[in-house]
């Protein structure tokens, strides 16, 4: 279905308290984010089936679930990582020896009531037994992890996140953690709310205005584009500070997926350049280059759809200036950096505080010393590089 703000002018003007007024087209349809693990890679170890069947272990009410990160789409420097497999064919944490993580997000109806089944069924995913301490932690807009968890002799992280948190943080980027993510490819092994590609359409929409607002040249090719939008959701992470992640990682993931990239975009490329705020110079049939056409009206335009929240953030910024002043600012990309981070900043801090009570502290030693790993085979391959 071809991207047009006048599907979202309910979220755009109210944001999440729009949602009900929101109207989904019956014939709606996000092929763009149908992405396989086996699309761009044929020998992906990884199968649509393989990940289904860890999802159906849970005989839960899942809604959707997404995976992500390395072990499941490819990403550079991860090729022998990811053609390994767990050792270990209980669902018991002990004696992992799988060198790499398959990512999940499940979307619930209600976190408690995931909780409460869950601890019954699968009581050693958990490191803290008790569901009214977990729904305390997660609060009413978090996510809640279980790393370290081997289910069909794989290992896997699942992070648990009420459907309500999700579509708010889609509809006006209050924390970025599940908006971040889906702002890059992944894999949708679940797909039981539409709700969650239709906003996501949005998001995407979204993720490629800041990125043509920060990009610093006038003239840029889609591999360019694609990388400015990966770095958005690393922006104010931490973790990118303290070797908590590999420094090359935006490279990494642009790298391999970059077709991936191109379909997930596609739509919403074709709407910035039917709107001519993007033109095509060079119509290159594996990588075209494009052009910036921001006039000031195209600008306010663009900063007047902006995700609610995030929106305000940036306003407030600029107390009683007019959208055209702000539009004009030669300063307005540093703002929006500036929101940008702050926003993951305080969600990704959050989430590691969290992640030491839920994960427990050997797990999340264990999983620090794995990012410590990983950040420093980046700095070798960037510096053999050289």
């Amino acid at each position: 279905t071809p991207y047009s703000d006048k599907f979202y002018q309910s979220i755009i003007t109210e944001g999440f308290k729009g949602l009900d007024k929101l109207i989904i087209p019956r014939d709606f349809v996000a092929c763009n984010q149908d992405i396989n693990p086996s699309d761009a890679d044929p020998d992906s170890v990884v199968r649509q089936e393989e990940l289904r069947g860890i999802i159906d272990t849970f005989n839960s009410s899942i809604k959707v679930s997404i995976g992500y990160g390395s072990g499941v789409l490819p990403q550079a420097g991860y090729a022998n990582e990811r053609s390994n497999h767990g050792n270990n064919d209980s669902t018991t944490n002990n004696n992992i020896e799988a060198p790499v993580q398959i990512d999940f997000i499940n979307i619930v109806e209600d976190n408690q009531t995931f909780h409460k089944q869950n601890l019954v069924k699968n009581r050693s995913h958990y490191s803290i037994k008790s569901a009214g301490l977990i729904k305390f932690l997660q609060g009413k807009n978090g996510i809640y992890f279980n790393p370290f968890i081997i289910i069909n002799n794989r290992l896997v992280k699942y992070g648990t996140m009420s459907i309500n948190a999700s579509l708010l943080d889609l509809c006006e980027w209050t924390s970025l953690y599940l908006a971040g993510r889906l702002q890059k490819p992944v894999n949708f092994v679940k797909d039981d709310d539409i709700r969650i590609k239709f906003l996501n359409q949005y998001n995407l929409k979204n993720a490629m205005t800041v990125a043509i607002l920060l990009m610093e040249s006038n003239q840029f090719n889609e591999r360019q584009l694609y990388e400015q939008i990966t770095r958005l959701s690393y922006l104010g992470d931490f973790r990118m500070y303290i070797g908590g992640e590999n420094p090359n990682k935006v490279q990494n993931i642009v790298d391999k997926q970059l077709v991936h990239f191109k379909k997930l975009y596609e739509p919403i490329l074709s709407y910035f350049i039917h709107r001519n705020y993007l033109i095509i110079t060079n119509n290159d049939s594996h990588i075209r280059t494009l052009k910036k056409n921001l006039n000031v009206n195209n600008k306010i335009n663009l900063i007047s759809t902006l995700p609610l929240q995030f929106r305000t953030r940036l306003y407030q910024m600029y107390q009683d200036k007019s959208l055209k002043e702000i539009a004009k600012d030669k300063h307005l990309a540093e703002n929006v950096v500036k929101i940008v981070s702050r926003t993951i900043q305080i969600s990704s801090v959050r989430q590691a505080i969290l992640g030491i009570f839920s994960s427990g502290l050997v797990k999340s030693i264990k999983y620090a010393v794995a990012k410590q790993i990983k950040f420093w085979q980046g700095v070798l391959n960037k510096k053999s590089i050289k």
